[in-house]
């Protein structure tokens, strides 16, 4: 706003210097004639009446006579001044010879020769405009100047109000569902950063759109097959008589119902990391070994039911900046993933990186990720192949959830080919200042 502003101001002013110079310079010339011819006839006489006052005088006599006897009579400022101080252009001799006499100072001094040695020439000053003349004149020329800067100025505006119309229909359009519509606005513009918010806006609102629909698409599927089984349960406890059958009907009824109450809660974690790319978790100073311990505590009981054994590598760091609740929760995920697809070894390290922040790996010798699966793992509900099916568990938001955490903190998710033989996650985060309480 204040570099539109300041281009405003700049385009003004040079609209007015220009419009008060091509005023000015076109009423000199179109009236410079006009005002020589009637200064002219103005003051001849006088000029005549005064040759014929000082022409019979002496030279050396004249300047007291026009003290004592033309002052006070004429209200003129009368002088004598020697011919080095005329030095006539070529134009006031011209003017000299055909008139009799020279104007000056736009047509406020006259000056004309006297006979008789030493030369002399006699100056008449005119006594100065009137006060409100002078005003009317300047707000004649104001007015002038100021339509001249306007008609400029409206020159200037008439793009900007153009691109104003159109970023006015693209947002119209919007509103009204076309979340395709962008602001086409030259590289010149204005307002072309204002254009490029709009497009930024409208890109990432159209994104935020097509994600909920994919995710609400999504989360239909996903819910379909527990539910379909509860109401196949329902019906299979109605008519089962035999105790033991009723109970086993009962647990699978409650894993299903663990299943939902698991995906809707992820669902809630998912939706509240949803935030822009620029806003940053506020990060505390953890223990790092109470932090990996509680996380490790969780998956105890899956990791042994599994034969899995889980293996944190030396070199921990005494402490650590993260969000406790949403890192926790990237952490467990990370771990929970390893240990549904390892064979029997997970590793975890955690270290500092150089450049400030830190880095934490996640290894296990399962079948890993194809290379080509890379990326898209990260994306909610995405099934890959049958060794990470929805049999072996999990709700398919895991390891979304992990990227979103890992931009929360400024940070990057990538998994790669373990050491151990399987997949290698690798989470790194930025650290940030901590306030002190």
């Amino acid at each position: 706003m204040l570099k539109f502003t300041i281009r405003i101001f700049v385009v003004a002013a040079i609209a007015y210097i220009a419009a008060s110079q091509l005023v000015n310079r076109s009423l000199g010339y179109l009236l410079d004639s006009i005002s020589a011819d009637l200064s002219y006839q103005a003051v001849r006489g006088q000029m005549y009446a005064l040759h014929k006052e000082l022409d019979p005088i002496e030279p050396e006599s004249r300047a007291a006579f026009i003290r004592d006897s033309l002052r006070p009579h004429y209200g003129l400022e009368l002088k004598l001044v020697t011919p080095e101080r005329i030095e006539a252009t070529d134009q006031e001799k011209q003017d000299l010879a055909t008139r009799g006499f020279i104007m000056r100072d736009e047509y406020n001094t006259y000056l004309a020769p006297l006979p008789g040695e030493p030369r002399q020439w006699l100056e008449m000053r005119l006594p100065g405009e009137p006060t409100l003349e002078k005003w009317v004149t300047w707000g004649a020329w104001l007015a002038l100047s100021m339509v001249l800067a306007a008609v400029l100025l409206l020159l200037w505006a008439l793009p900007v109000w153009r691109d104003l119309d159109a970023l006015r229909n693209a947002t119209l359009r919007m509103g009204q569902g076309d979340l395709g519509v962008r602001a086409r606005l030259s590289h010149f513009s204005g307002i072309r950063h204002v254009g490029e918010s709009f497009n930024q806006m409208a890109e990432r609102i159209s994104a935020l759109v097509e994600n909920q629909r994919s995710l609400t698409n999504a989360v239909s599927h996903e819910l379909r097959t527990p539910l379909a089984r509860l109401s196949f349960e329902v019906d299979m406890l109605g008519q089962e008589k035999f105790q033991a059958r009723r109970e086993q009907i009962l647990h699978d009824m409650r894993t299903d119902i663990h299943e939902l109450e698991t995906m809707v809660d992820e669902l809630l974690v998912y939706a509240r990391l949803e935030r822009p790319a620029d806003d940053v978790v506020k990060q505390e100073t953890v223990d790092v070994r109470d932090w990996l311990g509680e996380a490790l505590a969780q998956v105890a009981h899956q990791a042994d039911a599994r034969g899995v054994r889980c293996h944190v590598r030396d070199g921990l760091p005494a402490h650590v900046q993260l969000h406790p609740r949403y890192m926790s929760r990237a952490l467990l995920n990370l771990v929970q993933n390893a240990v549904r697809y390892a064979s029997a070894r997970i590793e975890i390290s955690l270290t500092s990186c150089p450049a400030g922040g830190y880095e934490l790996i996640v290894d296990d010798d399962g079948p890993g990720v194809a290379p080509a699966d890379r990326e898209r793992i990260f994306e909610p509900f995405i099934r890959l192949d049958e060794s990470r099916d929805r049999g072996t568990g999990g709700a398919g938001l895991g390891l979304a959830i992990v990227k979103r955490v890992a931009a929360s903190h400024k940070g990057t998710i990538e998994v790669r080919e373990s050491p151990l033989g399987g997949a290698r996650f690798i989470l790194r985060w930025m650290s940030t200042p901590v306030e002190a309480d």
